[in-house]
Parts: structure tokens; C-alpha cells; sequence
């Protein structure tokens, strides 16, 4: 290995040490202690949070803690517009950098398994990634660097996204809302988008397969 190569393999080992010990520190900081920070900021806090969102996925910190705090600092409105902003740049921000780094660091076997499943995840781009945004059961940046990596088109990652998160968002900011205003009505609302969020995108994808499995048959 020459030596150049040998210095990046060390520097990349060294920041991703250094971003997983900052992830740690970071998971012990309660959404309080982080609106605290947020709110000293004064008038530019909204800007800090978006910034925090969009920085958020290279440490891997939670993106649903960023939201709740979006709702403790700035209420259920303008909480969930600014979180909405943050989660979608950081998601962005995420799928460029698999999309970037990618092909360099990771050699995919063309005629193996892992190529195929990879171009078929890319065929149906948005409708894998619209999925995988509603359902509350996959992490949310592994989500987007898979998709950098998979070679998912742009446009179909961007407005998978951007129609995906929005129930996570609404349930995570109504909630940090309803802890600072003590609303019981708008924790319901926070507890109905959550029931459909896990519903409608069971029954969706059911009646897609089914009706893919109609096509497929005749």
C-alpha cells in the first residue's frame, strides 16, 4: 500500500473513532439540555437548530430527539416547519455523501448478489425509499447513505423523503410541543398521526404487492 493511501486510511480511521465518541457524549444530552443550547442563541436559534439537523446524520445522533426538541423550543407550528427543513437537508446532506464516497471505498461485485439487489432497490428508487421513510422501524440516516450508496436517483431519494418524514415529523415535534404547553389535545393528535403512520403504509404496501401480483399472473 503506498504511503498516500496509507495516511487516508488512517485519517478516515481516526475521524470515524472521533465521530463515534462524539456520538456517545452526545446520546447522554437530553432534549432539554440541547433546546437550552438552541434557545441561548437568541433570535438565530432557529437557524442553529436547522444547522444541527443538517450536521446531525454524521454523527448518527437521533433525528426523532432533534425533533421532539424542535417542539420544546418553538412550539408544534413552527417547530415542525423548522425540523421538517432540518431533517430533510440532513437527509440530503447524507445521500451525497454516499453517493460521493460510494463507488470509491466500496468495490460491488457486478455479476454478484449484492449488485443485483442493489440495482433492483434503485429500479423502484422512490417507492423503496417512500416506505422505508414511513415505516418507524429502520434508522433514519442509514436510510439516506443507502440510498447514495445504491445509486438511487436524486429526485426520487428527495421527494421520497420529503413526503416520507413528514408523519414522524408532525408526531415528534406535536409531542415536545405538548410537553412544554401540557396539551392533552395535542398529544392525542401526536398519538393518532403515530397509529397511522404504522397503519396506512401496512395496508398500502399490501394492496401494491397485491396488485403487482395481479399483473405478474395474467
Amino acid at each position: 500500500m503506498e504511503i498516500k493511501n496509507l495516511i487516508k486510511v488512517v485519517i478516515t480511521i481516526l475521524f470515524a473513532l472521533f465521530l463515534y465518541s462524539l456520538n456517545q457524549r452526545l446520546l447522554a444530552v437530553s432534549p432539554e439540555d440541547i433546546r437550552s443550547i438552541i434557545s441561548s442563541a437568541g433570535w438565530l436559534s432557529p437557524l442553529l437548530y436547522i444547522v444541527l439537523f443538517f450536521l446531525r446524520p454524521l454523527v448518527f445522533f437521533p433525528a426523532s430527539v432533534f425533533s421532539i426538541v424542535g417542539g420544546l423550543a418553538f412550539g408544534a407550528v413552527m417547530g415542525s416547519l423548522l425540523a421538517f427543513i432540518g431533517a430533510a437537508s440532513g437527509a440530503i446532506l447524507a445521500y451525497g455523501i454516499g453517493r460521493r464516497y460510494g463507488d470509491r471505498n466500496i468495490r460491488l461485485n457486478k455479476k454478484g448478489k449484492l449488485e443485483s439487489a442493489r440495482v433492483k432497490f434503485e429500479e423502484k428508487g422512490f417507492y423503496n425509499i417512500l416506505i422505508l421513510r414511513l415505516l418507524p422501524i429502520v434508522n433514519f440516516d442509514l436510510i439516506s447513505y443507502g440510498a447514495g450508496l445504491a445509486k438511487v436517483k436524486c429526485r426520487d431519494f428527495i421527494k421520497a423523503t420529503v413526503i416520507g418524514i413528514v408523519p414522524g415529523t408532525l408526531i415528534y415535534t406535536f409531542l415536545g410541543a405538548s410537553i412544554v404547553e401540557g396539551d392533552d389535545v395535542t398529544m392525542i393528535i401526536a398519538g393518532t398521526v403515530y397509529i397511522l403512520l404504522i397503519v396506512i403504509p401496512v395496508i398500502w404496501n399490501r394492496g401494491i404487492m397485491n396488485h403487482v401480483n395481479k399483473i405478474e399472473s395474467k
